[in-house]
Formats: structure tokens, sequence, C-alpha cells
């Protein structure tokens, strides 16, 4: 053996754990004979963690990991975690059954299937949680209301956007408590997407929809008619992720997917073979080249777009972006100049 893993190689031999006089070894047999009090005990000399590293149960590891001793739920998130029924809360063990089931209707991806212990459906669902204080939420469904007096706390939405109902009136306000949403739709980010998209609307005369144009800048298609794969996909290529679907005022997209460019809530995308690049409206002092209306998306390609910032930096998109559309190009123009201080 040391030949091939070199002379400091150890073998190490795992240990087992002892549940109804029964020397467990796997995860289902921990299951099967789960002991609460026992496990408790484990839990705290830190005997299940490491039980668990050895056997490389690492969702499961990392769910042990993050509850504190002192967590007044210790019991119901260690059973939570473990995947197995609680006796000092069965109400809550069935919920986390039902809200699997629910998902695994909605969804194949597996780890929002697993991650059903801290998934609020309903609002029900989320106080609970916030009661047995989950530092990390998922909110699937439409409408949630958060209370802004709970701090420390992170919201993910899953399977949607929700609109959250919260008593903030700027991110200034969520940064107090330490509380942060991703994929969420907030109130005070309604007002600006409403003018913004009101502002596209006057200016591209887009009629809500996001062109799929031509290597000539003709319309084709439009974003509407991708499906849902080829939005994400889309999505991704553009925004790098960063921006889910509600948050994007403006975007353009050629036939094959393979380039293009937004106008989101607070930035300029560009993607694909563009190169991927997102630039803070407020961070633009200088916008020439490409979008200098004397030129055509063509002559782009010789004469890339050039974006002054206000750090002094200086940012260039070699290729520029290949539409050959010269009103296309001024109404950008004219959209950043209007939303750089918005």
């Amino acid at each position: 053996m040391k030949k091939f893993f070199g002379d400091d190689f150890m073998a190490k031999k795992t240990f087992s754990l002892e549940l109804n006089g029964v020397e467990v070894k796997t995860l289902e047999d921990l299951q099967n004979n789960f002991e609460l009090e026992k496990i408790v005990a484990y839990f705290k000399s830190g005997e299940l963690l490491d039980w668990l590293n050895d056997r490389f149960y690492d969702d499961e590891a990392e769910k042990i990991e993050n509850i504190s001793p002192d967590d007044k739920n210790l019991s119901q998130k260690i059973c939570a975690a473990l995947n197995v029924e609680c006796d000092e809360d069965l109400e809550f063990t069935q919920r986390i059954r039902e809200k699997k089931k629910i998902l695994e209707e909605k969804t194949d991806d597996q780890n929002i299937i697993d991650n059903a212990t801290t998934t609020a459906l309903n609002q029900d669902d989320l106080a609970n949680l916030l009661h047995m204080d989950y530092k990390t939420i998922f909110l699937c469904g439409e409408n949630f209301t958060v209370p802004i007096r709970v701090s420390d706390k992170k919201y993910i939405g899953v399977l949607s956007t929700p609109k959250i109902k919260i008593k903030a009136n700027s991110q200034a306000d969520l940064d107090a408590k330490n509380i942060s949403f991703e994929n969420c739709i907030l109130p005070f980010e309604k007002s600006n997407l409403d003018e913004l998209k009101a502002l596209v609307q006057k200016i591209f005369q887009n009629n809500g929809e996001f062109p799929i144009v031509d290597e000539n800048g003709k319309k084709v298609s439009s974003y509407n008619q991708l499906d849902k794969t080829e939005k994400s996909l889309a999505l991704r290529m553009i925004c790098q992720g960063k921006y889910a679907e509600h948050k994007i005022i403006y975007m353009v997209l050629n036939s094959d997917l393979t380039d293009g460019f937004a106008l989101t809530t607070d930035s300029f995308c560009t993607g694909g073979n563009t190169g991927k690049n997102i630039i803070k409206y407020n961070e633009i002092i200088v916008v020439e080249g490409a979008f200098d209306v004397s030129n055509t998306f063509l002559d782009a390609m010789r004469f890339p777009l050039k974006i002054s910032l206000n750090n002094g930096q200086k940012f260039k998109i070699e290729k520029g972006i290949t539409y050959n559309d010269a009103v296309l190009n001024k109404n950008i123009k004219k959209f950043l100049e209007i939303v750089k201080d918005f």
C-alpha cells in the first residue's frame, strides 16, 4: 500500500455508535435504532458529527454542525437533520414529510427537496421555522409576511419569486437587522421596478417583450416564447445567475442564444460572445463607441464600447454588442443616461 499512497499513509478505522444495544455503522442503522437521549449525548460530545464525517454523510454533517448546543429546539433539529421522527414533536416531523412530498411533486431538484425541513410553503410554516430560530429559510410560495424584528435571517425564494411584505423602506433597514433576501420581490423595490419598466416602455416601445433578433438586428421571436430551460440558460448567459427574471427590465438576445445584453433594476449586463460584464448604472459617467448613434452595432466590432466609471477606471467591452440597429443603439444610450443617477 505504501508505494501507492506514500510512507505516511495509515488506514483510518471508522468507529461505531451504540444505540439500542446495536453497533450502528450506517445512517440507516442509526435511523432504525434511534434513541433520542443517546443521540443528543453523542451530539454534545462531538461523536455524532465525527461519526457522520467519517462515513462521508456530508449533508447530514453540515446540518448537525450548524446546530447550536444551546438551541432551545435542539432535539427537533437533530431529528430533522437525521431524517427521523422526534417523539418530542411528532407534528413537526410529520410536516417535514408532507413538505417533502409536496416539493417532490413540484421539482426533481434534490437540493430543494433535501431542504424541506427549512422550507416554508405557507405563512404557518414560516412562523414555525422562525420560532425554531433557523438562520436560513427557503420560501416556496407567492406571498410571505416577514417580521423585521427577527434579525440575523436569510430568506431564499425557491421554485417561484415570492412577494415579501416587511416593514422596511430600504435595503439599509434590512442591513441594520442583518436580514437578506435572494430571489424575492421586496416592497421597496416595487416602485423602482414600476418606474423603470415604464421608462423602458416609453423609450423602447417594446410592449413588455424582450426581443430575440437575427444577425441584422431584425426581431425574429421574443423571450416569452422560450421554454423554461431556454429562459434559464439565457439569464445565466447574460447575467451570470445574479439576477432573477423579475429584475430584468429589458433584454435582447441573438437567435442562437449565444450573445445578448440586459438592462436590470440596477445594472447593465452583457454575456455570451460579447463577454461577461455587469456594470452598475451609478458607476457610469461616459458612454461612447458602441453607443454613439453615428455608429451601428457592426461598427462596434471595430469601435468597442468604452465606459468611464466614477472611481476613475475606464472599462472596455472588446467586441461591443453585435446588433446592427442604430435606433436600439440610441435608445440604450438614452436609457443609461437617465438611470445612472436613478
